[in-house]
Protein backbone atom coordinates (compact mmCIF):
# COMPACT_ATOMS: atom_id res chain seq x y z
CA UNK A 1 0.00 0.00 0.00
CA UNK A 2 2.73 2.41 0.98
CA UNK A 3 4.19 1.41 -3.12
CA UNK A 4 0.89 2.67 -4.28
CA UNK A 5 0.73 5.85 -2.29
CA UNK A 6 4.01 6.27 -3.69
CA UNK A 7 3.19 6.15 -7.05
CA UNK A 8 0.14 8.16 -7.27
CA UNK A 9 1.83 10.94 -6.16
CA UNK A 10 4.24 10.63 -8.51
CA UNK A 11 1.30 12.09 -11.30
CA UNK A 12 2.57 12.62 -14.81
CA UNK A 13 2.53 16.75 -14.58
CA UNK A 14 2.51 16.77 -18.51
CA UNK A 15 -1.68 15.21 -18.51
CA UNK A 16 -2.80 18.38 -16.47
CA UNK A 17 -3.54 21.84 -17.81
CA UNK A 18 -6.52 24.08 -16.84
CA UNK A 19 -9.32 26.14 -18.47
CA UNK A 20 -8.39 29.81 -17.37
CA UNK A 21 -11.34 32.80 -16.99
CA UNK A 22 -9.41 33.83 -14.19
CA UNK A 23 -5.70 33.60 -12.88
CA UNK A 24 -4.09 34.76 -10.22
CA UNK A 25 -0.84 33.47 -8.35
CA UNK A 26 -1.42 33.16 -4.59
CA UNK A 27 1.44 31.67 -3.29
CA UNK A 28 4.85 30.39 -4.38
CA UNK A 29 3.26 26.27 -4.47
CA UNK A 30 -0.38 26.97 -5.59
CA UNK A 31 -1.80 28.75 -8.51
CA UNK A 32 -5.25 29.58 -8.38
CA UNK A 33 -7.39 30.12 -10.98
CA UNK A 34 -11.58 30.98 -10.93
CA UNK A 35 -13.21 28.67 -13.62
CA UNK A 36 -16.53 29.37 -12.83
CA UNK A 37 -18.71 32.00 -10.84
CA UNK A 38 -17.46 31.61 -7.13
CA UNK A 39 -15.59 28.60 -8.26
CA UNK A 40 -11.63 28.19 -7.68
CA UNK A 41 -9.45 25.69 -8.87
CA UNK A 42 -6.49 25.34 -6.89
CA UNK A 43 -3.68 23.61 -8.81
CA UNK A 44 -1.66 21.92 -6.37
CA UNK A 45 1.75 22.27 -7.73
CA UNK A 46 0.56 20.18 -10.64
CA UNK A 47 -0.34 16.98 -8.90
CA UNK A 48 -4.03 17.20 -8.58
CA UNK A 49 -7.28 19.86 -9.02
CA UNK A 50 -8.66 21.46 -5.52
CA UNK A 51 -11.58 23.08 -5.87
CA UNK A 52 -13.29 26.03 -3.40
CA UNK A 53 -16.99 26.63 -4.00
CA UNK A 54 -18.28 30.03 -2.13
CA UNK A 55 -21.99 29.98 -1.57
CA UNK A 56 -23.65 32.67 0.74
CA UNK A 57 -23.69 31.23 4.26
CA UNK A 58 -20.26 29.25 3.63
CA UNK A 59 -17.76 27.37 1.51
CA UNK A 60 -16.90 23.80 0.30
CA UNK A 61 -13.30 22.48 -0.10
CA UNK A 62 -13.35 19.71 -2.53
CA UNK A 63 -10.61 17.72 -2.02
CA UNK A 64 -7.45 18.54 -0.07
CA UNK A 65 -4.12 17.66 -2.79
CA UNK A 66 -1.02 15.95 -1.52
CA UNK A 67 -0.53 17.96 1.85
CA UNK A 68 2.65 19.01 1.35
CA UNK A 69 1.90 22.84 0.99
CA UNK A 70 -0.70 25.53 3.43
CA UNK A 71 -3.68 24.70 1.82
CA UNK A 72 -5.91 25.58 4.68
CA UNK A 73 -4.43 29.28 4.86
CA UNK A 74 -4.42 29.14 0.84
CA UNK A 75 -8.21 28.68 1.40
CA UNK A 76 -8.71 31.58 3.77
CA UNK A 77 -7.07 33.96 1.30
CA UNK A 78 -9.71 33.37 -1.48
CA UNK A 79 -12.70 33.20 1.37
CA UNK A 80 -13.97 34.24 4.94
CA UNK A 81 -16.68 32.01 4.74
CA UNK A 82 -16.75 28.77 7.32
CA UNK A 83 -15.25 26.02 5.56
CA UNK A 84 -16.73 22.79 4.87
CA UNK A 85 -14.12 19.82 3.39
CA UNK A 86 -14.76 17.22 1.43
CA UNK A 87 -12.97 14.41 -0.46
CA UNK A 88 -13.93 12.95 -3.81
CA UNK A 89 -11.73 9.86 -2.95
CA UNK A 90 -9.03 8.83 -0.66
CA UNK A 91 -5.93 8.66 -2.70
CA UNK A 92 -3.01 10.63 -1.58
CA UNK A 93 -3.52 13.28 -3.93
CA UNK A 94 -7.07 13.90 -2.97
CA UNK A 95 -6.90 13.45 0.75
CA UNK A 96 -3.28 14.47 1.04
CA UNK A 97 -4.30 17.88 3.24
CA UNK A 98 -7.03 16.23 5.72
CA UNK A 99 -4.69 16.38 8.63
CA UNK A 100 -5.20 20.61 8.52
CA UNK A 101 -8.68 20.07 9.26
CA UNK A 102 -10.72 19.43 11.88
CA UNK A 103 -13.44 17.12 9.76
CA UNK A 104 -13.65 15.87 6.66
CA UNK A 105 -16.59 14.15 4.63
CA UNK A 106 -16.08 11.34 3.12
CA UNK A 107 -17.57 8.12 1.73
CA UNK A 108 -17.42 5.23 4.25
CA UNK A 109 -15.93 3.35 1.83
CA UNK A 110 -12.93 5.18 1.24
CA UNK A 111 -12.45 6.56 4.79
CA UNK A 112 -9.62 3.63 5.81
CA UNK A 113 -7.79 4.56 3.04
CA UNK A 114 -7.66 8.25 3.86
CA UNK A 115 -6.85 7.95 7.46
CA UNK A 116 -3.75 5.73 6.52
CA UNK A 117 -2.70 8.25 3.94
CA UNK A 118 -2.37 10.83 6.91
CA UNK A 119 -0.93 9.13 9.61
CA UNK A 120 2.56 10.55 10.45
CA UNK A 121 5.14 8.44 8.73
CA UNK A 122 3.38 9.03 5.32
CA UNK A 123 3.12 13.03 6.17
CA UNK A 124 6.77 12.99 6.74
CA UNK A 125 7.72 11.64 3.58
CA UNK A 126 6.05 13.96 1.56
CA UNK A 127 6.98 17.36 3.69
CA UNK A 128 10.58 15.93 3.20
CA UNK A 129 9.76 15.77 -0.79
CA UNK A 130 8.62 19.40 -0.55
CA UNK A 131 11.24 20.52 1.35
CA UNK A 132 13.79 19.75 -1.64
CA UNK A 133 11.45 21.67 -3.96
CA UNK A 134 12.97 25.21 -4.36
CA UNK A 135 9.60 26.71 -5.04
CA UNK A 136 7.81 25.79 -1.49
CA UNK A 137 8.31 28.89 0.79
CA UNK A 138 8.67 29.08 4.60
CA UNK A 139 5.05 30.47 4.83
CA UNK A 140 3.68 27.75 2.44
CA UNK A 141 5.10 25.07 4.30
CA UNK A 142 1.98 23.67 7.43
CA UNK A 143 3.25 24.61 10.28
CA UNK A 144 0.17 24.45 12.56
CA UNK A 145 -1.77 22.22 14.42
CA UNK A 146 -2.26 18.43 12.92
CA UNK A 147 -5.48 17.70 13.64
CA UNK A 148 -6.69 14.36 14.49
CA UNK A 149 -9.39 14.76 11.89
CA UNK A 150 -12.58 13.46 11.99
CA UNK A 151 -13.47 11.68 9.26
CA UNK A 152 -17.77 12.28 8.63
CA UNK A 153 -19.32 9.56 6.17
CA UNK A 154 -21.43 10.98 3.44
CA UNK A 155 -23.77 8.89 1.50
CA UNK A 156 -25.75 9.08 -1.82
CA UNK A 157 -28.22 12.07 -2.20
CA UNK A 158 -26.42 14.13 1.36
CA UNK A 159 -26.84 18.12 0.36
CA UNK A 160 -24.10 20.46 1.47
CA UNK A 161 -26.11 23.19 2.05
CA UNK A 162 -23.68 26.40 1.44
CA UNK A 163 -26.11 28.81 1.52
CA UNK A 164 -28.10 29.68 -1.86
CA UNK A 165 -25.94 26.71 -3.11
CA UNK A 166 -26.68 23.09 -2.66
CA UNK A 167 -24.16 19.97 -3.39
CA UNK A 168 -25.74 16.90 -3.86
CA UNK A 169 -23.13 13.59 -3.31
CA UNK A 170 -23.90 10.95 -5.85
CA UNK A 171 -21.89 8.01 -5.24
CA UNK A 172 -19.58 6.83 -8.67
CA UNK A 173 -17.89 3.60 -7.51
CA UNK A 174 -14.87 2.61 -9.66
CA UNK A 175 -12.05 4.22 -9.43
CA UNK A 176 -12.34 3.62 -5.63
CA UNK A 177 -14.53 1.88 -3.94
CA UNK A 178 -16.23 4.81 -2.10
CA UNK A 179 -15.41 7.38 -4.73
CA UNK A 180 -18.11 10.45 -5.09
CA UNK A 181 -18.93 13.57 -7.70
CA UNK A 182 -20.15 16.54 -6.27
CA UNK A 183 -23.60 18.20 -8.25
CA UNK A 184 -23.68 22.02 -7.52
CA UNK A 185 -27.61 22.03 -8.25
CA UNK A 186 -27.95 25.66 -8.98
CA UNK A 187 -25.15 26.36 -11.61
CA UNK A 188 -25.01 23.20 -13.49
CA UNK A 189 -21.58 21.62 -12.51
CA UNK A 190 -20.08 18.41 -11.57
CA UNK A 191 -17.38 18.21 -9.38
CA UNK A 192 -16.14 14.23 -10.39
CA UNK A 193 -12.79 13.51 -8.65
CA UNK A 194 -11.14 10.82 -11.09
CA UNK A 195 -14.38 9.48 -12.00
CA UNK A 196 -14.55 11.82 -15.42
CA UNK A 197 -10.77 12.48 -15.87
CA UNK A 198 -9.70 12.61 -19.70
CA UNK A 199 -7.79 9.57 -18.88
CA UNK A 200 -9.56 7.10 -16.02
CA UNK A 201 -7.06 4.72 -14.16
CA UNK A 202 -9.41 1.71 -12.99
CA UNK A 203 -6.17 -0.96 -13.39
CA UNK A 204 -5.26 -0.12 -9.40
CA UNK A 205 -5.83 -2.49 -7.07
CA UNK A 206 -8.32 -0.52 -5.45
CA UNK A 207 -10.27 -0.23 -8.59
CA UNK A 208 -13.60 -2.59 -8.82
CA UNK A 209 -14.29 -4.40 -12.19
CA UNK A 210 -15.06 -2.21 -15.03
CA UNK A 211 -18.97 -3.00 -15.19
CA UNK A 212 -19.22 -1.48 -11.89
CA UNK A 213 -17.55 1.56 -13.23
CA UNK A 214 -19.24 2.10 -16.40
CA UNK A 215 -22.75 1.63 -14.00
CA UNK A 216 -21.64 4.49 -12.40
CA UNK A 217 -20.78 6.90 -15.91
CA UNK A 218 -24.34 5.38 -16.88
CA UNK A 219 -25.72 7.02 -13.45
CA UNK A 220 -24.37 10.56 -14.47
CA UNK A 221 -25.63 9.82 -17.93
CA UNK A 222 -28.74 9.46 -16.92
CA UNK A 223 -28.37 13.30 -15.31
CA UNK A 224 -27.03 15.08 -17.74
CA UNK A 225 -29.56 17.74 -18.28
CA UNK A 226 -28.69 18.67 -14.21
CA UNK A 227 -24.76 19.99 -15.61
CA UNK A 228 -23.07 21.71 -18.10
CA UNK A 229 -19.53 21.18 -17.38
CA UNK A 230 -17.20 18.84 -15.60
CA UNK A 231 -14.45 19.86 -13.08
CA UNK A 232 -12.30 17.12 -12.92
CA UNK A 233 -9.86 16.36 -10.45
CA UNK A 234 -6.87 16.19 -13.35
CA UNK A 235 -6.73 18.43 -16.54
CA UNK A 236 -9.30 21.42 -17.80
CA UNK A 237 -13.33 21.17 -17.22
CA UNK A 238 -14.99 19.44 -19.93
CA UNK A 239 -18.06 20.16 -21.62
CA UNK A 240 -21.15 17.62 -20.00
CA UNK A 241 -21.56 15.41 -23.16
CA UNK A 242 -17.18 14.30 -22.24
CA UNK A 243 -19.71 11.51 -20.29
CA UNK A 244 -21.10 10.19 -23.33
CA UNK A 245 -17.45 9.53 -25.05
CA UNK A 246 -16.72 7.85 -21.40
CA UNK A 247 -19.61 5.25 -22.07
CA UNK A 248 -19.08 4.25 -25.50
CA UNK A 249 -15.25 3.98 -24.70
CA UNK A 250 -16.55 1.63 -21.42
CA UNK A 251 -18.98 -0.33 -24.14
CA UNK A 252 -16.77 -0.74 -26.19
CA UNK A 253 -14.02 -2.68 -23.96
CA UNK A 254 -17.01 -4.55 -22.79
CA UNK A 255 -18.04 -6.12 -25.66
CA UNK A 256 -14.63 -6.70 -26.84
CA UNK A 257 -15.18 -4.42 -30.05
CA UNK A 258 -12.30 -1.53 -29.18
CA UNK A 259 -8.83 -1.89 -30.22
CA UNK A 260 -7.26 -1.62 -27.05
CA UNK A 261 -2.86 -1.12 -26.72
CA UNK A 262 -0.28 -1.78 -23.61
CA UNK A 263 -0.82 0.84 -21.20
CA UNK A 264 2.80 1.65 -19.11
CA UNK A 265 3.16 3.87 -16.12
CA UNK A 266 5.15 3.84 -12.96
CA UNK A 267 1.52 2.66 -11.14
CA UNK A 268 2.05 -0.07 -13.37
CA UNK A 269 0.59 -1.63 -16.90
CA UNK A 270 -2.67 -2.37 -17.90
CA UNK A 271 -4.31 -2.13 -21.86
CA UNK A 272 -5.70 1.67 -22.62
CA UNK A 273 -8.91 2.10 -25.18
CA UNK A 274 -9.93 5.30 -26.80
CA UNK A 275 -13.10 7.12 -27.54
CA UNK A 276 -13.63 10.85 -28.47
CA UNK A 277 -11.70 12.54 -25.91
CA UNK A 278 -11.89 9.53 -23.50
CA UNK A 279 -9.08 7.60 -22.71
CA UNK A 280 -9.17 4.38 -19.53
CA UNK A 281 -6.46 2.13 -18.56
CA UNK A 282 -7.76 -0.91 -17.24
CA UNK A 283 -7.22 -4.08 -15.86
CA UNK A 284 -8.96 -6.96 -18.60
CA UNK A 285 -8.50 -9.59 -15.89
CA UNK A 286 -10.68 -7.06 -13.68
CA UNK A 287 -14.00 -6.31 -16.15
Amino acid sequence: MKLLFQRILLINISLFGFFIIHCQNTSSWFTVKEVANKVWVIDDHKAANIYLVEGGDSALLVDTGIGIANLQAQAKRLTDKPLIVVNTHAHPDHSGANYQFEKVYIHALDSTQARMYNQPDQRKGILNMGQQDNSLSAEDLYNSKVHNTKLIPVNEGYVFDLGGRQIQVIEVPGHTPGSISLLDIQNKLLFSGDNNNNLVWLFLDVCLPLSVYKQSVEKEAQRLKEYNLILPGHNEPMSSDFILDQLECLTRILNGTCESKPYKSFAGDAQICAFGRSQVAYNPENL
